[in-house]
Parts: structure tokens; C-alpha cells; sequence
């Protein structure tokens, strides 16, 4: 009986690929069906190496010429792809009497240097050699397979035991109810990432319990539950009541020239100003201890309403809060 079994296979052009290729990466389990060829140069210290293990296969240059590493791995390909044993599919087995496993590759060239593959390209298909070309870059071995750990660097053979890896190993779960990273199959990859998020963490000054995980989720409570100011203060209150005596008190007085008019102003001067270049008033200044009383008054300049005031004998009670400029009474406009 033939078993065909198959083995990842890849050869590492170590001058030219990243040197965290396989920095620290590791497999779930013992790996029979992976292969790490390792080419390097003689002169290549050992601390630069990745450490012994059954994966890894290790290949010293012969000599220490600058492409002697390259040179090794062409030579290791080929002479592998032409000592490799038969493929049972495509004819009868000289072993077929007994229980046997024969190895079917996927072989791949790891190199950092693009300038080498034209020719390993072409090397390769004039031979026949179904070989793959990885050009690293800042990859790792772990971004070359499908189920990895990036913050343990392990690899595992199958989807379930990286879930399993990932539920047990890294599920770091919001304390907030709420947020969206306090579900299981939600939670921080890593113990750091919960602790800077923690952090980050939000509450509302009028609310100290609620807790909001980002400054989206507090502006939309804020606007739900609270009051914004419109004037130039743009603060929060936390209640309507409290939103409009801080309204009036800083903006007391209403436009007088138009009632669907709703702007309002801090003073006379203000209101005035409005009245005269939104609404083109001829009487732009208003008596608002009339207004108090229900009924309007209004003259052309801030020295007739200062008259106006004294003729009526109006109370400071009456006029406090809408007081006029000193300046204007003096400027007579």
C-alpha cells in the first residue's frame, strides 16, 4: 500500500532575506511535513543563525566568496529534484507489496534579492522543476502560512487548534459590558492592547458610572442624554433646565424686529446692531423694561433709550440685566 505524504520545502537564500525570517517562530507540534534549508556563508556568525531544531536544516558555504550561498542553494535544488524518489501515480511502485510513504514537495526559494530570480526562473523551467519564488521582503515565515500566531510566532497545523491558541492564549476581555471588545470571540490579541485600551477609556462628567470605550461612543451619549450649548461656549449641560439658565443668562436678550427671528445677544449694543443690519431697523434700540411689561418701545439712538429710561423712572431692578454700554450712551448713537 503507497501513501503519499506531503512536505513544504523551502530553501533560504540567508544573505539576502530578512534576518527575522525565522526569528523566534516556532511550530504548535513536532513538524514532519516542514523544512527550513538555511544557505549562509561560512563566515556567517553563529549568533546570526537561528537556533538548531528539527525543522531546520542548515548549509555552510564551502567557501566565502560573496554568492557562494546562492551558488549552493541552486546546486542543492537541483541535485534534490533529481534524487528525489518515485510518484506513485504515475507508475507502479516497486514497493507496492509493502506499506510505504512516499513524499510529494512543495518546494519555494525564499530570497530578498529580485535581481537573482530571472535567472533561478528560468533555471527552474528549462529543468522542470515546480518550484515557488518567495521574494520576502519584511515578510516572515510565519506570514507563509494560513494559521499563525504574530504575537506568539507559532505556527499550527490546522484552523481549529489556531482558534483554540487564540481563545485560551490571548482572549483579553474589556470590563466594560458594552463595548464591543467584551465578547469572547472579540477580545485583545494581547495583554498590552487591553491594558492601553483600558486607558483610553472615557467617562461621562455627568454620568461617572457609565464608562465609553471610545470618544464616538461618548459624543453619541452626550448628545443623546445631554445638552450642548450653541453659543460660543460649546459646552455640555447636564439638563435642559440647566442648559437654558446658562443660555439666558449669557444671551438674555431676543431679536425684537422679527419673532421667528431666534437669535439672541448678550447686550443692548448687540441687539441693536442686529436689529439694524439683519432687519434694516430705522428704531433699532429697545426699552426692555417695556418689553417686561408686555409692550415695546423703541428709538433711534442709545441716548434716547438712556432718556427714555429716566422718564419712566424705570427701576435698576428692571434694566439690570440688559444694561447699556457705557460707551454707546456717550457716543449718542
Amino acid at each position: 500500500m503507497c501513501t503519499i505524504r506531503s512536505t513544504s520545502v523551502f530553501f533560504v537564500d540567508w544573505e539576502t532575506t530578512s534576518k527575522d525570517f525565522l526569528k523566534g517562530i516556532r511550530f504548535s507540534s513536532t513538524q514532519r511535513e516542514i523544512k527550513v534549508h538555511i544557505f549562509y556563508n561560512r563566515n556567517t556568525t553563529k549568533r546570526e543563525l537561528p537556533e538548531d531544531c528539527e525543522w531546520i536544516v542548515k548549509h555552510p558555504s564551502l567557501t566565502s566568496s560573496p554568492d557562494a550561498s546562492w551558488t549552493a542553494l541552486l546546486t542543492y535544488i537541483l541535485h534534490f529534484y533529481t534524487h528525489i524518489s518515485c510518484n506513485c501515480s504515475n507508475k507502479p511502485c516497486k514497493l507496492w507489496s509493502k506499506p510505504h510513504i512516499h513524499n510529494k514537495y512543495k518546494a519555494n526559494v525564499v530570497c530578498g534579492d529580485e535581481t537573482r530570480y530571472e535567472e533561478l526562473q528560468a533555471i527552474l523551467k528549462f529543468n522542470k522543476i515546480p518550484v515557488k519564488i518567495i521574494n520576502v521582503g519584511e515578510k516572515t515565515l510565519l506570514d507563509l502560512f494560513q494559521y499563525s500566531c504574530t504575537q506568539c510566532k507559532v505556527i499550527f497545523k490546522s484552523k481549529k487548534e489556531a482558534e483554540f491558541h487564540d481563545h485560551s492564549k490571548h482572549n483579553y476581555l474589556c470590563t466594560n459590558s458594552k463595548c464591543e471588545k467584551s465578547k469572547r470571540e472579540n477580545g485583545f490579541f494581547a495583554k498590552r492592547e487591553l491594558e492601553d485600551h483600558l486607558v483610553g477609556q472615557k467617562r461621562c462628567e455627568f454620568c461617572p458610572e457609565k464608562i465609553f470605550c471610545s470618544s464616538r461612543k461618548l459624543e453619541e451619549h452626550m448628545d443623546k442624554a445631554h445638552k450642548r450649548c450653541d453659543c460660543s461656549c460649546e459646552r455640555y449641560y447636564e439638563t435642559k433646565d440647566d442648559y437654558f439658565e446658562h443660555f439666558y443668562s449669557n444671551l438674555p436678550l431676543p431679536c425684537l424686529e422679527d419673532p421667528s427671528c431666534s437669535d439672541r445677544f448678550p447686550n443692548i449694543e448687540n441687539q441693536a446692531f442686529h436689529h439694524k443690519t439683519v432687519h434694516g431697523a430705522t428704531y433699532p434700540y429697545y426699552c426692555m423694561a417695556c418689553y417686561k411689561k408686555k409692550y415695546l418701545t423703541c428709538v433711534k439712538t442709545a441716548e434716547e433709550l438712556l432718556n427714555h429710561v429716566e422718564e419712566e423712572k424705570h427701576g435698576d431692578e428692571e434694566f439690570s440685566f440688559a444694561q447699556i454700554p457705557f460707551h454707546i450712551a456717550l457716543n449718542g448713537e
